[in-house]
């Protein structure tokens, strides 16, 4: 008997050894395993998919201010809004392929507002060109801001000239604008940025290099505006709120330095109004 129960013993030992080394490899099941190897994967491939970073982290200053209103731009259209709603009518996946764009700045651009003057005509202002991308072009095309533009600069000299070729001379400095946007403003970049996506759609008729291409890019501008003003307001609204309660006094200085830079913006604008009478903005590069 003692035999037979040392074997009895001795096999009811071993199940119970055997299902205890077992339960680890049943507690790291292969679905567990997968999500895990996914996770890292998913995150490669997001790095991957949004080059635009690294190469707006190595433009250092200006990289940083193209970024901002970039991720600004993206919550806009990955948002249910009329903006966003507006850009899917011609491109379902409207915030992924603008994430795909590319972003270059433009050194070497046109800094001085042309005002070219005659004696018998009111004169007209060309501010220099803010923005430029291919029309109804694909993923991870390019869009180039100028270094001297409305984009990175709120004022620039005023140089009058007779015709458009002539040398002239610098007898001013005036207010550059985007749209009903000061220079060199959160609204104005994240404007310039959904001005030239609806470009890239091919959602916006084309205003460079074609005859009236200042004033045809001025009603574009227009139109983004129309579908898209509320949810660029509310989005810098919600931008500055975030940015004061991390950073509360550095928001107030920001938001007075704002304030007194658009109180003079308005003023100069409503001189400007008056000289020009009755007239309209006159045409500009957008």
């Amino acid at each position: 008997m003692l035999p037979a129960l040392r074997r009895f013993f001795l096999i009811v030992t071993a199940c119970f050894v055997a299902h205890l080394f077992a339960i680890p490899a049943f507690t790291q099941a292969p679905a567990k395993l997968l999500a895990t190897t996914t996770g890292v994967f998913r995150t490669s491939n997001e790095a991957v998919a949004d080059p635009s970073l690294e190469e707006l982290n190595s433009l250092g200053a200006q990289g940083q201010t193209i970024q901002q209103a970039r991720a600004e731009v993206l919550l806009i259209l990955g948002g249910e809004n009329a903006c966003s709603a507006w850009y899917r009518g011609a491109e379902p996946d409207v915030a992924e392929k603008f994430r795909s764009l590319r972003f270059a700045v433009d050194s070497g651009g046109a800094s001085e507002i042309l005002k070219l003057a005659s004696w018998n005509d009111d004169p007209y202002y060309y501010q220099p060109y803010v923005a430029r991308t291919g029309q109804n072009v694909g993923r991870g095309s390019t869009i180039a801001l100028n270094a001297n533009g409305a984009f990175f600069k709120s004022v620039a000299a005023v140089r009058v000239v007779n015709k458009l070729k002539d040398p002239g001379f610098i007898n001013s400095n005036r207010p550059l604008v985007v749209g009903r946007y000061s220079g060199a403003t959160l609204q104005a970049r994240i404007l310039t940025m959904l001005h030239e996506y609806g470009h890239v759609l091919d959602m916006l008729p084309v205003d460079a290099g074609v005859p009236s291409g200042p004033l045809i890019s001025t009603r574009n501008t227009d139109t983004v505006l129309r579908h898209c003003m509320p949810q660029i307001q509310a989005q810098v609204k919600h931008s500055r709120k975030k940015t004061s309660e991390i950073f509360p006094a550095q928001a107030s200085l920001t938001l007075r330095a704002t304030l007194n830079h658009q109180g003079a913006f308005r003023q100069q604008r409503n001189q400007f109004f008056v000289s020009r009478g009755e007239s309209d903005l006159p045409p500009r590069f957008d």
